[in-house]
């Protein structure tokens, strides 16, 4: 079963993605990305969604919110991925759908989970081996977390700051630096399905509460250690529709 806006529960920080339609590199070129961003910014704008991370790649999307009211983040997602298809199928003079529906959602726990999960979706086209870095890809979060990019911005550092239990921007901008750089010097690019597949990472206590909280949908996995990672868990469907990217 998909995982989509009816699972998202206020008060907590998710990790949206969306693929584009059967898989297919419908934002291969760069204005495309443009657009999708500045139609999320738009989004951002018009509903005030806590945004903490973001990347936009050549097939699919990943979005980091907190959210306040789903409604909101929906309206949100509806915008940028609805806008970004009618501009591409007018350029195109192209019929059908853009995207895979719906988007997939990951609920994630605040603090270091939080922190991992910025790194993961920053470094998304260097495991793609699109870019070296995540500073050269133009189309991620990175620029605006390390305070190189500073108009137009998408992320809201300050609600990040509270959910991520960080005094200052100076302090999280030290940090996640440093947490990249370890991440590229240690070949620590290898894919984690367990961002996009579960519905839920943290600390085994606040996935089984969260899993409480789903109860009354049979169809939930108990929740499980991840490999390589004792001090995370996960709560994951018994088939999950979110396949490989």
């Amino acid at each position: 079963m998909a995982r989509s806006s009816e699972y998202l529960l206020p008060g907590y920080t998710y990790h949206l993605t969306q693929r584009c339609h059967d898989r297919q590199f419908l934002l291969r070129f760069a204005r495309d990305r443009d657009a999708y961003r500045e139609w999320l910014r738009e989004g951002v704008r018009r509903h005030n969604v806590p945004v903490y991370g973001f990347c936009v790649t050549r097939n699919h999307v990943h979005i980091v919110v907190h959210v306040d009211e789903t409604e909101a983040v929906s309206a949100m997602m509806q915008l940028a991925s609805g806008s970004t298809a009618k501009q591409y199928n007018l350029r195109k003079e192209r019929e059908g759908s853009m995207w895979e529906h719906p988007y997939q959602c990951t609920l994630i726990q605040d603090g270091r989970h939080l922190r991992n999960c910025l790194c993961y979706v920053d470094l998304n086209m260097v495991r793609a081996g699109a870019v070296a870095h995540p500073k050269d890809w133009r189309w991620c979060g990175y620029d605006e977390l390390i305070g190189r990019r500073k108009r137009y911005r998408l992320i809201r550092i300050e609600r990040l700051l509270t959910s991520l239990d960080m005094r200052s921007e100076s302090e999280f901008r030290s940090w996640y630096i440093e947490a990249v750089e370890q991440r590229l010097a240690g070949g620590r690019l290898d894919r984690e399905p367990y961002w996009t597949e579960s519905l839920a990472v943290g600390a085994r206590d606040f996935v089984e509460g969260i899993q409480q909280q789903y109860a009354n949908r049979s169809h939930f996995a108990v929740a499980e250690a991840l490999p390589g990672h004792p001090d995370a868990w996960t709560v994951r469907e018994a088939q999950t529709s979110y396949g490989a990217i």
